[in-house]
């Protein structure tokens, strides 16, 4: 037994002294130009997922899909999410090929409501995606959920569509404008 706990404790003091040794060395490249191995990329996305699957199990989704917060939701879309998360048929901005990781594309990787809801409110670390909760009330933020629920079946002529039936400088029904 002695020597189990002998083992742990060298294992443990020699990760956490390789753990300083990076931290401190400068080995680990930040640049967003610097791609993850698979492995490093697989533990991220893994981690993401199942911590916001978890946070986000015992949120209540309201009823969502009404036109009036597909339009309120698309215009905080565009006036927030459209530089990261290409919208419709259209090429990615210069800000979204510059961040590591990629932002996804909402259309092909869509959660939950509630895990939309939770990502929209709280945000996710090291990812460039804001937690929008200090600024947007609840209401806003299921707005967006409700537009982004769009996005599978929305062509580049729907994007359209809507961004010409919504001016920019609308008001969103919650004293602010886009």
């Amino acid at each position: 037994m002695k020597t189990v706990i002998s083992t742990l404790i060298v294992t443990a003091v020699f990760s956490a002294l390789l753990g300083l040794m990076v931290m401190f060395s400068g080995w680990f490249n930040v640049s967003t130009v610097w791609k993850d191995p698979a492995l490093v990329q697989w533990v991220l996305a893994t981690t993401s997922t199942n911590s916001v699957a978890s946070r986000a199990k015992n949120i209540e989704v309201p009823s969502l899909g009404s036109e009036e917060q597909i339009k309120k939701g698309f215009q905080s879309f565009r006036a927030m999410c459209a530089g990261c998360h290409t919208p419709p048929g259209d090429d990615p901005t210069p800000m979204a090929l510059g961040l590591n990781p990629e932002a996804p594309d909402l259309a092909k990787s869509l959660k939950s409501p509630a895990e939309i809801f939770w990502v929209l409110k709280n945000g996710i670390r090291m990812t460039g995606m804001p937690g929008w909760g200090e600024s947007h009330t609840d209401e806003q933020l299921w707005e967006m959920v409700s537009f982004i629920g769009e996005l599978p079946e929305m062509t580049f002529l729907d994007y359209l569509f809507l961004n010409s039936e919504v001016p920019l400088d609308e008001d969103d029904g919650h004293g602010h404008t886009h």
